[in-house]
C-alpha cells in the first residue's frame, strides 16, 4: 500500500485513478492521502458519489488503528466550518450539452485554484458517478493539466451504472490525451495475508490456513476478516504452540450466525438475490449453469442474461467465456447457505440430471457429490447412492466432514435394511476418524439394537472394535473394564470375542491380558478375517511392551504371511504398527529398512510415527510441527501406542530446546484421552521437572512411574527412565537408587536386547561402577546408531561423571547446535568451561544465552523458575531480562513470545 501511496504523490497526470475490487482499500488509501496532504499544508477537497446518484462533499479520515487496515471513517456531507472547495454535479443536461459541462468545469477549476497550487480533489466511489457529473469531470481534467492540482478518484472494478455505460468512453478519451494515471490496488498476496492473520490471531498461521483463507477471500480484506471469523465460529482454527492451525473437519460446519456478506447480500434486488443463490450451487457447472438456473427459476434466457449482467456489474460474478464464477468464493458459500432446504434440493436435482445426461460437466468431484447429497430422492436413488458411497470411500484425510455429509445422505437413499446397515458402518468409521466419538457411539448402539441381524461376523467385529475405541476416546473406562473382564456379553464367535477382549485390555494398558487373549484367538480365527490381523498385532506389540520380543520379531520376518496382507488398508495398518514397535524401542535404522523393504517412505507412515522418527534422526522442528498439528486437528482417532511415542519423543525434544511451557501443553493434550503406555508420559514429565531445577521431584516421579509400569508388567521405555534416574540419583548422591537402576537396566538389556537397551545399560554401568570399558562401549554403540540427540546427551553425561574425555564435548556441542537444543547447549558450555575446553564463537555464545533467556521468558516461566533452570539467582535473571527488553525493544513477555514464534527475534 505504501508503494501505491508514493506513486499517487509522485504522479504528474491531473487524474489518478485508484482501481480495485470491493474491499481492497481504495477509500482507505484516499483517507491516508488526505491526511498526508493536509499535514503537508495542501488543501484537500473530497466528494463522494452514492448508489442513488447523489454526490456530496465529504471528509475522509482514518481511525487511530489504521495501520491494521481498518475501514476509514467517512463523514457524509460538509464538515461545519469547512467549505467544500469544489463541487462536481450533478449539473442538469451536462451530458447532452458540452457547453453546460464546460461552464460547470470552469467553476470547479476556479474553486480548486482558490485552495492553492497544490490542492487535491478526492473522489470516492467513482463507479457510482452519474452521467452529467461524468461529463463535468471529463471537461475539468484537461483544465488541470500543467498545474500541480491533482484529482484522485477511487473506482471499483467491475464498474456499474453510468460508469459502466459511459465511463470507458470518457476514460479512453482522457487516456488518449495522456491525462490519466491508473493504479490498481491489489488484494493481499499470500505472504501479506499471513502477516495479517498473524496480527489478527496472535499466532503464526500454518500454510494450510493461509491457503484456505486466500482461496475464499482472494485476499480482499473484508472477505479475509469474514472468512477468518466464520472459521473461528466453526472451531476450524486452533492455536497450539503459538501457531494457528486449520482444521478442515470443522470448516464446513454450518456457522451459528449469518455472516456479514450474507447480510450485505440482501442489498441485491429480489431478482438478483434469487439468481445469485441459484448460481452459488450451479456455477461450478460452467456454461450450463445459466440455462439450468433459468429453468428452475422459470424465467427466459434473456432475463437470465440480464440478471447475470446485473450481478457482474455489482461485483458479485465474473464472466469468463460462457462460464460464470463468483469474484469471491466466500459469496458463493454464503449464498448457498442462504438457500432454503427445498430450494437447494430442486436446484441440486436439476444439476444432477444435467450431469447424468451429459448436458453439463462438473470438474470438481466434491461439488458433484455435494449436489447428489442435496438432491436426495429427487433423482434416481440407486445411482445417487452408488456415487455418494464412492465419493465417501475415496475422500481424503481432509475431507472427512464432506464424507460424513455424503454418508448421511446415502443412509436416506438405501433401499433395504442390509444396505442401510452397510452404510451405517461406513458412517460410524468416518465419525471415528473425525474424532466425533459421541455420534459414533450413538450410531453403533443403533446398529447393534436395530440391525444386528444384518451384520456378518466381520461387521460385528468392526462395530465392537469401534465401540471400544469410542469409549476410550471419551474416557469411559467402566464399560471398557466390563468388556475386558468378560462381564459384558458380546456377540460373535469365540475367537472374535477373544480379540475384542484383547483390544479392551490393550486400551486399558493391561497388556499382559491383552497378549494372552490375542494368543487365544490366533489359533481359532481364520487368517482371511480382520480379527486375525488385529490379534496378531496385539500379540506382537503386547509381548514387545512386556520385554518379550520373539513374536514381534517373527512377525517382522514373516511379513508375507500377514493376514489380509494383499489388502492395501490392512497391510498399511500392519506396517505402521510394526514401525511403532521399532520406534518405541529406538530402532530407527530398522524402521527405515522396513519401509524400504516394503517400498514405502515416511510419507506413507502415520503422523505419530513420522514425528517420533523425526526426533530420532534430529529433525526436532518437523517433529514438533507434526505433534502440534495432531493436537490441533485431534487427528488421532483414539489413543494409540504410536501417539504416546510421539508425545514422549517430542516433549523430550522440546525440553532440550528450553520450550518447557510448550512441552507442558503437549502433555496436557496427551492427558485428554485415555493413553496407553501412560508411564511414558510420566517419564517425559520428569524431564520438565528436572529442567526447572527440581531434581528431587523428577527422581520421585520417575521412580513412581517405573513402579507403576512394573506392576503392569511393562518395560517399554523403561531403559531411558533407568538411565535418567541413575543420572539424577548420582547428582543427588543417592547411590542406592543408582545401583538399583543398574540392576534393572542390565536385566532389561538381557530380556529385550535392542541397541538402545544395551547402550543405556552400558551407560549406567559406566557412571555407577566407574567402568571405563562400559563407557567406551556405550559411546561406540551411540556412534553406530547415529541418533544426534541420543549421542550428544550421552557424551555430556559421561563427561559430567568423569567417564569420557572432555574433548568429546566439542562434538556434543556441535550436534546440539543442529538440534536447536538451547538448554542442553547451555549446560554443555558450563561443562566445557569447567574442563577448559574452548567454546567456539564467543559472540554467538552471548547471543545464544540471550536467546535461551528469551525463550524461557516467552514460555511463561517466572523469574524463579528461570533461575532454577539456568542455575543462577533470581536477581541475576531480573537484571538480564531488563537488559534484554531494552536491547530488543520488546515491552512484554507476550511480545517476546510472538517474536520468537514468528522467527522475528533480533538480539
Amino acid at each position: 500500500m505504501e508503494n501505491i501511496l508514493d506513486a499517487v504523490l509522485e504522479a504528474e497526470k491531473p487524474l489518478i485513478l485508484l482501481t480495485g475490487l470491493t474491499g481492497t482499500g481504495r477509500t482507505t488509501m484516499l483517507a491516508r492521502l488526505s491526511e498526508l496532504c493536509e499535514a503537508d499544508g495542501r488543501q484537500v477537497s473530497a466528494m463522494r458519489f452514492t448508489s442513488n446518484g447523489d454526490v456530496a462533499p465529504a471528509r475522509l479520515t482514518l481511525p487511530s488503528d489504521s495501520a491494521r487496515g481498518d475501514t476509514p471513517t467517512r463523514l457524509r456531507g460538509p464538515v461545519p466550518g469547512e467549505p467544500a472547495w469544489a463541487t462536481i454535479g450533478p449539473v442538469a443536461r451536462a451530458a447532452e450539452e458540452p457547453a453546460v459541462a464546460s461552464r460547470a468545469a470552469h467553476a470547479a477549476a476556479a474553486a480548486l485554484r482558490r485552495g492553492g497550487d497544490d490542492t487535491v480533489l478526492l473522489l470516492d466511489d467513482l463507479h457510482w458517478i452519474d452521467r452529467d457529473s461524468l461529463a463535468v469531470l471529463e471537461a475539468l481534467i484537461p483544465m488541470l493539466d500543467g498545474t500541480r492540482i491533482r484529482c484522485v478518484g477511487a473506482l471499483r472494478v467491475p464498474v456499474g451504472d453510468a460508469a459502466a455505460r459511459y465511463g470507458p468512453e470518457a476514460l479512453a478519451r482522457l487516456r488518449e490525451a495522456n491525462l490519466v494515471r491508473t493504479l490498481r490496488l491489489r488484494p493481499l498476496s499470500k505472504e501479506s495475508l499471513a502477516g495479517e492473520l498473524k496480527s489478527t490471531l496472535g499466532a503464526w498461521p500454518e500454510p494450510a490456513l493461509v491457503d484456505h483463507v486466500h482461496a475464499f477471500s482472494r485476499g480482499v480484506r473484508p472477505a479475509v476478516s469474514e472468512t477468518v471469523e466464520a472459521l473461528r465460529r466453526r472451531g476450524a482454527i486452533r492455536i497450539v504452540n503459538r501457531s494457528a492451525y486449520f482444521v478442515p473437519a470443522m470448516a464446513t460446519r454450518k456457522p451459528p450466525q449469518p455472516s456479514e456478506y450474507f447480510l450485505s447480500a440482501r442489498a441485491l434486488s429480489p431478482a438478483e438475490w434469487e439468481m445469485a443463490k441459484a448460481m452459488a450451487l450451479l456455477s461450478p457447472l460452467g456454461g450450463a449453469a445459466p440455462h439450468i438456473a433459468g429453468a428452475v427459476i422459470g424465467i427466459s434466457e434473456q432475463e437470465v442474461r440480464s440478471r447475470l449482467e446485473s450481478l457482474r456489474a455489482a461485483g458479485v460474478l465474473h464472466r469468463g467465456g460462457e462460464s460464470w464464477r463468483f469474484v469471491l468464493p466466500l459469496h458463493a458459500v454464503t449464498l448457498a447457505e442462504a438457500c432454503g432446504p427445498y430450494e437447494r434440493r430442486v436446484l441440486a436435482a436439476a444439476a444432477v440430471e444435467a450431469l447424468w445426461s451429459g448436458a453439463a460437466v462438473c470438474p470438481d468431484p466434491a461439488h458433484r457429490t455435494n449436489l447428489l447429497a442435496e438432491a436426495g430422492r429427487m433423482v434416481d436413488p440407486g445411482r445417487a447412492l452408488e456415487e455418494l458411497l464412492h465419493g465417501a470411500v475415496e475422500a481424503g484425510e481432509d475431507e472427512t466432514a464432506s464424507a460424513l455429509r455424503w454418508l448421511d445422505a446415502a443412509v436416506e437413499l438405501t433401499g433395504d435394511r442390509a444396505q442401510r446397515a452397510k452404510v451405517l458402518l461406513l458412517l460410524i468409521g468416518t465419525y471415528h476418524r473425525n474424532g466425533d466419538y459421541e455420534r459414533s457411539l450413538r450410531t453403533i448402539r443403533l446398529v447393534l439394537s436395530d440391525f444386528a441381524n444384518e451384520l456378518n461376523a466381520d461387521a460385528v467385529f468392526e462395530v465392537h472394535s469401534l465401540l471400544l475405541g469410542g469409549l476410550s476416546g471419551l474416557r469411559d473406562t467402566e464399560p471398557l473394564c466390563d468388556i475386558a473382564d468378560g462381564d459384558h456379553r458380546l456377540a460373535g464367535a469365540p475367537g472374535s470375542r477373544a480379540v475384542i477382549r484383547a483390544i479392551a485390555c490393550a486400551l486399558l494398558d493391561r497388556w499382559a491380558e491383552a497378549a494372552r487373549w490375542a494368543a487365544t484367538a490366533t489359533s481359532t480365527v481364520h487368517e482371511g478375517h480382520p480379527q486375525a490381523a488385529v490379534a496378531r498385532l496385539i500379540r506382537a506389540l503386547g509381548g514387545l511392551w512386556q520385554g518379550r520380543a520373539e513374536f514381534f520379531e517373527r512377525s517382522l520376518l514373516e511379513r508375507r504371511q500377514w493376514p489380509l496382507g494383499d489388502v492395501a488398508r490392512y497391510r498399511a495398518e500392519q506396517v505402521d504398527a510394526h514401525l511403532t514397535g521399532l520406534l518405541l524401542t529406538g530402532e530407527l535404522a530398522r524402521a527405515e529398512k522396513l519401509l524400504a523393504d516394503e517400498r514405502l517412505s515416511w510419507d506413507d507412515a502415520g503422523p505419530a510415527n513420522r514425528a517420533t522418527a523425526a526426533v530420532l534422526r534430529g529433525d526436532l522442528r518437523s517433529a514438533t510441527e507434526l505433534a502440534c498439528r495432531s493436537v490441533a486437528r485431534r487427528s488421532v482417532p483414539c489413543f494409540a501406542a504410536a501417539t504416546t511415542g510421539m508425545f514422549n519423543a517430542t516433549v523430550a525434544a522440546l525440553v532440550c530446546q528450553g520450550r518447557l511451557a510448550t512441552a507442558r501443553e503437549l502433555l496436557s493434550a496427551a492427558a485428554e484421552g485415555t493413553p496407553v503406555l501412560a508411564h511414558l508420559l510420566d517419564f517425559t514429565e520428569a524431564l520438565i521437572d528436572r529442567a526447572l531445577g527440581d531434581a528431587r521431584r523428577a527422581a520421585d516421579r520417575l521412580a513412581t512411574a517405573l513402579s507403576a509400569a512394573e506392576e503392569r508388567g511393562l518395560v517399554i521405555g523403561c531403559d531411558t527412565a533407568y538411565a535418567e534416574l541413575a543420572d539424577l540419583a548420582l547428582d543427588l548422591e543417592d547411590r542406592e537408587t543408582a545401583e538399583q537402576c543398574l540392576v534393572n537396566a542390565e536385566r532389561l538389556a538381557r530380556d529385550l536386547p535392542t541397541g538402545r537397551t544395551g547402550l543405556l545399560a552400558s551407560f549406567v554401568r559406566a557412571v555407577v561402577e566407574k567402568d571405563a570399558d562400559a563407557a567406551a562401549e556405550s559411546l561406540r554403540v551411540a556412534h553406530e546408531r547415529g541418533q544426534p540427540l541420543e549421542l550428544s546427551v550421552l557424551i555430556a553425561r559421561l563427561v559430567k561423571h568423569g567417564m569420557a574425555d572432555p574433548a568429546l564435548l566439542s562434538e556434543a556441542y556441535e550436534l546440539m547446535a543442529g538440534l536447536g537444543a538451547l538448554m542442553h547447549r547451555a549446560k554443555t558450555r558450563t561443562l566445557m568451561q569447567k574442563h577448559g575446553i574452548v567454546v567456539p564463537g564467543r559472540r554467538n555464545t552471548v547471543e545464544e544465552n540471550e536467546r535461551l533467556l528469551a525463550t524461557l521468558a516467552a514460555e511463561g516461566l517466572s523469574n524463579k523458575q528461570i533461575a532454577a533452570a539456568l542455575i543462577t539467582s533470581e536477581k541475576s535473571v531480573e537484571g538480564r531480562l531488563s537488559r534484554l527488553f531494552v536491547r530488543s525493544g520488546y515491552r512484554s513477555r507476550i511480545e517476546l513470545a510472538t517474536a520468537i514464534a514468528n522467527g522475528e527475534l533480533q538480539l
